[in-house]
């Protein structure tokens, strides 16, 4: 009785389809398909310009199973997503707080709204996890202050308008480098809006790295 019980609950899951795993949350078949959506060479900066941001760094593309895995974190169950994501970017991380001096890791932030139906934040627990393993600084010093519409609704052209005085920061973070955490970046335009007000509140530089780089299909 006392495997079976085992078996059901202390099994790892895949943190992508959620059928039973090995110690690194990702069955075999997941694993090898979220192999071909990482980006080459995660720890150099992006081709992809952001107003406000010194550079972009993404560990892999948001599609096929990386996009699910990112779905299910969010929409789902945290916990596999979580259990194993320093196994999954660990390497990345280290060169980009080494590389660029970083002082300081701080996440997208969402409106506490979002707490009123959903338990946890995911770029809070993702900015918390790298925190704690490399020793560095977390801050949660930048608040959303407005509810939006959700940026994933809306086309293009409005999705700047939407965060205007989205964001508010508390305290003075003059001469540090900081690195901003989301789970998927596309557009950019809300860690842009997020890196106008650090810049206003004193931030030498500012970096991002979000775990997939959604790469945007031209609209009509």
């Amino acid at each position: 009785m006392v495997n079976i019980i085992r078996q059901i609950f202390l099994v790892p899951k895949c943190k992508c389809c959620f059928r039973p795993a090995d110690g690194h949350n990702l069955c075999d078949k997941c694993r090898k398909e979220l192999a071909k959506c990482r980006i080459a060479n995660p720890h150099l900066p992006l081709n992809k310009k952001i107003d406000f941001i010194n550079e972009c760094y993404a560990s892999y593309k948001y599609e096929s199973t990386a996009a699910d895995v990112v779905k299910g974190a969010k929409f789902r169950n945290p916990a596999p997503f979580l259990a194993s994501l320093l196994d999954d970017i660990s390497i990345d991380i280290k060169q980009i707080l080494a590389q660029n001096n970083i002082d300081m890791v701080l996440p997208v932030p969402s409106h506490k709204s979002k707490l009123y139906t959903q338990e946890y934040d995911l770029p809070t627990e993702m900015a918390k996890r790298i925190s704690r393993y490399f020793g560095v600084q977390f801050s949660d010093c930048v608040t959303k202050v407005r509810k939006t519409e959700k940026q994933h609704n809306l086309p293009r052209d409005k999705r700047k308008a939407n965060l205007v005085n989205a964001f508010k920061v508390n305290g003075d973070l003059t001469g540090k480098n900081i690195l901003v955490i989301d789970d998927v970046i596309t557009t950019g335009f809300t860690v842009s809006t997020v890196a106008t007000e650090l810049k206003l509140a004193g931030r030498e530089k500012v970096y991002v790295w979000c775990y997939t780089l959604n790469i945007e299909r031209k609209e009509n």
